[in-house]
């Protein structure tokens, strides 16, 4: 596949993402309490079955991303990138969740936003900088950010092809066995999202043909999807988290090679800052949901009609808004983005 075409790919595969994790976020049943089971039942089915794998692909995305063409001796370049396209940014956008909940704990109208009490010291900040704890959605920047630095040793164990599949079939035994769980709650939860990372990454180190097949070859797609088909037959019948690892790899795999073998036009301006909508989705999907419930109550299906309006108005936000800022605050437009 040529360079434009996978780049174009992969920012159609990023945005179909995005739009996935909205849609986890946009769920509203704890709001519209009232609502039909029909409609609670739809909008579950949709975020547990199929939105669920937008956290798979990012990862998998990921890890193959940083190890296409990755050798020991780019590192340093490549640590360097992922500082100021991850890292800054993260630790902007938590202060920024941190700033915004502190000054409406202060503000009578909407002293009640937030259950957690909220001061000002130096401590709090560390905590909603380096542990999201005002933005708890960018607990997968977390995670990317540690994966990104332990990189040698992750490129340790899958450098070579053969011990990097039982590396990375141990870590997927690892994280299925549930041994680290005595460890609490924060390290297992590592350790299982890391396998879908190792998994990009080892494909971006051994599998780049399978990966950018030509449109033409259909055996990726077939493999994919049977590996699909296998691993939710395989959950259905031994539920745990060793079968679900599995299907969402082999889902997020599928759905990278429907794609592949489509002829998809260039994405257009508004799909492109998929960072910048994963940062700001969710409080214009909670206050559009809390806002609507406010007005209409269950009326009218009126939490399904919000589910599936509130990720277009989240693009439409962002897109504009997005704008404005390259073209405004461009310096502003970079910390947030990073630089993307």
């Amino acid at each position: 596949m040529e360079k434009n075409g996978f780049s174009n790919q992969v920012r159609w595969y990023s945005f179909i993402l995005c739009i996935l994790v909205v849609l986890i976020h946009t769920q509203n049943t704890d709001i519209f309490a009232g609502q039909s089971s029909v409609v609670n039942g739809i909008e579950s089915f949709i975020v547990e079955r199929v939105a669920r794998t937008a956290n798979a692909g990012f990862f998998l995305c990921s890890g193959y991303l940083f190890y296409r063409n990755f050798s020991m001796d780019r590192l340093g370049y490549k640590w360097k990138r992922r500082l100021f396209s991850i890292v800054v940014p993260f630790a902007a956008w938590n202060f920024f969740y941190y700033i915004l909940r502190l000054a409406a704990s202060k503000t009578t109208v909407l002293g009640g936003y937030s259950d957690q009490e909220v001061i000002w010291n130096l401590n709090e900040v560390i905590q909603a900088v380096v542990n999201c704890k005002y933005n708890q959605i960018f607990w997968f920047l977390q995670f990317l950010i540690i994966y990104t630095y332990i990189c040698p040793l992750i490129y340790l164990l899958i450098h070579n092809k053969y011990t990097g599949f039982g590396a990375l079939t141990g870590v997927l035994l690892l994280a299925g066995g549930g041994y680290l769980n005595q460890f609490g709650e924060k390290l297992p939860a590592v350790v299982n999202w890391l396998f879908l990372y190792m998994a990009g990454s080892y494909l971006g180190l051994h599998g780049r043909r399978w990966v950018e097949e030509p449109k033409r070859r259909r055996g990726p797609l077939l493999f994919s999807a049977a590996g699909a088909a296998a691993s939710h037959l395989f959950f259905a019948f031994c539920p745990g988290l060793t079968g679900q690892l599995l299907y969402y790899l082999f889902d997020a795999a599928l759905l990278w090679n429907v794609l592949g073998c489509m002829r998809l036009p260039e994405t257009r301006w508004w799909m492109q800052d998929t960072f910048y909508i994963y940062a700001v989705h969710f409080m214009i999907v909670r206050a559009g949901n809390k806002l609507a419930y406010a007005c209409f109550g269950s009326a009218m299906g009126m939490g399904l009609w919000m589910f599936a309006l509130l990720p277009v108005i989240a693009v439409v936000f962002c897109g504009y808004s997005g704008r404005l800022l390259k073209r405004y605050l461009p310096f502003v437009w970079k910390i947030m983005s990073g630089n993307r």
